[in-house]
């Protein structure tokens, strides 16, 4: 099949078993936001490590999104500030960046990372459990069991996020990440974890919002600047939330 063609249906196929399969993990999720935003708190928001880091990138001062989320946004879990520093192998480099995004006992972080298994992922989740922090974890469950307990990627205690979180929801990541064959090729192309994490994230976003509303409370979300009244009603959240949110 033609490769446009083959992305296309694989892409719809994983977010249709998403929205069916997941639907209840991410009502979860939606829940635990939407309490935290009703207590006047906010929530979190972490790709620990790579690519992963783009779903926070979507959450930050994003219109139509929730405006009490701290994304934690790194500079060592960022492509854009050089893709083999590896801080995301580092040992102790995690609970350092929950301290400085300010994670405190009670909170929520949705943490995404498919594959579930490097050394930042594993000393994030822990850290979260020592802190008393819910997590929701966003990642591949199978993925992450088909990798070997001897393979040198994996955090020193070989667990997996999957089995440390208190919510689970499956991206469906598979092996190798590609999808797309090409006649030719030995290898496939074209990943789909950036379109599975954001469509759960956006997900998550709505149906809190849903949930709000039905509390009889307005769901804070930011406005586009490039709409009449989008930057009143932005810097009305801006002031409110100051000092909760690292990236305003």
């Amino acid at each position: 099949m033609e490769a446009i063609n083959q992305f296309y249906n694989i892409v719809i196929e994983m977010l249709e078993k998403i929205a069916t399969e997941q639907r209840e993990n991410i009502e979860r999720a939606a829940t635990l936001v939407a309490d935290a935003i009703e207590s006047g708190n906010v929530f979190h928001v972490v790709g620990s490590g790579g690519h992963s880091n783009m779903t926070a990138i979507e959450m930050c001062h994003r219109a139509g999104n929730l405006i009490p989320c701290n994304s934690i946004l790194d500079p060592g879990f960022s492509c854009e500030h050089g893709a083999t520093r590896w801080c995301e192998k580092i040992p102790g480099y995690a609970p350092n960046v929950l301290r400085y995004y300010r994670v405190k006992p009670g909170d929520v972080l949705i943490q995404f990372n498919a594959y579930g298994i490097n050394t930042a992922t594993i000393d994030m989740v822990e850290e979260c459990k020592h802190l008393g922090v819910t997590v929701v974890a966003v990642t591949s469950p199978s993925l992450s069991r088909s990798i070997p307990k001897d393979f040198a990627g994996r955090h020193p205690s070989k667990q997996n996020l999957c089995d440390l979180a208190d919510i689970v929801i499956d991206d469906y990541c598979i092996f190798g990440e590609g999808v797309v064959e090409i006649d030719g090729y030995d290898y496939k192309v074209s990943p789909t974890s950036t379109i599975s994490n954001v469509f759960i994230m956006d997900s998550i976003n709505a149906k809190a919002c849903e949930i709000l509303a039905t509390r009889g409370i307005a769901p804070p979300v930011w406005i586009s600047g490039n709409i009449p009244g989008g930057t009143e009603i932005n810097q009305a959240g801006m002031d409110k939330y100051f000092g909760k949110l690292r990236h305003l």
